[in-house]
């Protein structure tokens, strides 16, 4: 979810209108997405809905969903920022990942 109000917060996304409502490139959206290695044009030609405001049930606030999402998960774990923690579906920020998401969009990973 920090990393959903940064992507707000950098204008890479606009803000849903409802609470599963529709998401659409923000001003920087190319720029930012695209410096995460992110091929834009091949993530809007998947099936699934491009991206969308997807609620957590846990903190009861949204993260980013639909193929965008997972588009950006995929390149952060292929880049070794963030690992599933096995036969769970928890995961764990890794050092890397929290210097490259404090540099790149100013979060504060805090340990839980």
């Amino acid at each position: 979810m920090a990393l959903f109000d940064a992507l707000l917060q950098q204008r890479a996304i606009t803000a849903p209108t409802t609470r599963r409502g529709d998401i659409e490139l923000g001003l920087r959206g190319e720029e930012v997405f695209g410096k995460l290695g992110l091929d834009l044009g091949a993530v809007r030609s998947l099936r699934r809905r491009f991206a969308f405001a997807c609620p957590d049930w846990t903190e009861r606030r949204p993260h980013l969903g639909g193929a965008l999402g997972a588009a950006v998960w995929a390149q952060l774990v292929e880049r070794g920022w963030v690992v599933k923690q096995q036969g769970t579906r928890a995961t764990v920020v890794t050092d890397e990942g929290k210097q490259q998401l404090q540099k790149r969009f100013d979060i504060q990973v805090n340990e839980r």
